[in-house]
């Protein structure tokens, strides 16, 4: 996305020092294709999953411009002509297969970038979460192979949550976290993530780097569009310092 800005009422990129106050936001990231690059695991293992079935895979891009949905939602999106046991079966089967190849990675595919964008964050004193579609066991797997569990103070995924973009993931961060909506700002690739902030009442920032296209996020309402993860780092800081300085008015 070189040479392309993508940023739509985002604010100046002047980062605003003030201290604890800062801390007032809440930044709820998405998983893949946010922090994780797992388009090709999970377009693979759906593949895999749907020839063990006896059935034609779907189309890779299919695959993909569904990521963000929880998988149930996103076998019945793509198997919608087969009957319902063999939904079933392509679920279990997919399930085995993903937790046999994310387990088998020496490291999680996390975007370049993203650890440090949120060490920054953390350092500004600002809490983070995570609002993912992903399982309980891979998204544990992902933090522990990242060493990352202390730096997020509410995890919400698929087994606890309806899928995206129902807006209860959200409300739920917000509780655990202490946190208002106006003060709070979700940061994904997918229109799900968008539609869920919409949901919830709360701003969302989409990401160049995912699975869904850029005019996409913004026309399902996104205040713009990170280019990287140090402009997507500004973005929020500058948010963060702005709510603070009203805050103090």
């Amino acid at each position: 996305m070189s040479g392309r800005h993508w940023v739509r009422n985002a604010g100046s990129a002047q980062v605003l020092e003030l201290g604890g106050q800062l801390r007032e936001m809440l930044v709820l990231f998405d998983v893949d294709g946010t922090l994780l690059d797992g388009g090709r695991v999970i377009v693979d293992t759906m593949e895999q999953a749907f020839l063990a079935a006896g059935e034609t895979p779907p189309d890779p891009e299919a695959v993909k411009g569904i990521i963000g949905l929880s998988l149930p939602e996103m076998v019945d999106k793509l198997a919608a002509h087969l009957p319902r046991d063999l939904r079933n079966k392509i679920l279990a089967g997919y399930r085995f297969r993903y937790f046999d190849a994310i387990e088998r990675q020496d490291e999680a595919p996390v975007f370049p970038g993203a650890e440090t964008a949120i060490l920054r964050l953390r350092r500004h004193g600002i809490p983070l979460g995570i609002t993912t579609g992903k399982s309980r066991r891979s998204l544990t797997h992902m933090l522990d192979t990242m060493g990352w569990h202390h730096h997020f103070r509410t995890l919400q995924c698929a087994e606890d949550n309806p899928s995206k973009p129902d807006r209860t993931m959200v409300w739920k961060a917000m509780f655990d976290a202490d946190r208002r909506a106006r003060h709070t700002i979700l940061v994904g690739d997918s229109r799900y993530d968008m539609r869920m902030a919409a949901n919830a009442g709360i701003r969302a920032i989409g990401v160049s780097w995912g699975y869904n296209p850029p005019e996409e996020l913004l026309a399902e309402g996104a205040i713009g569009i990170a280019r990287d993860f140090d402009h997507l780092t500004e973005m929020l800081l500058t948010l963060a310092g702005s709510w603070a300085e009203a805050l103090e008015a």
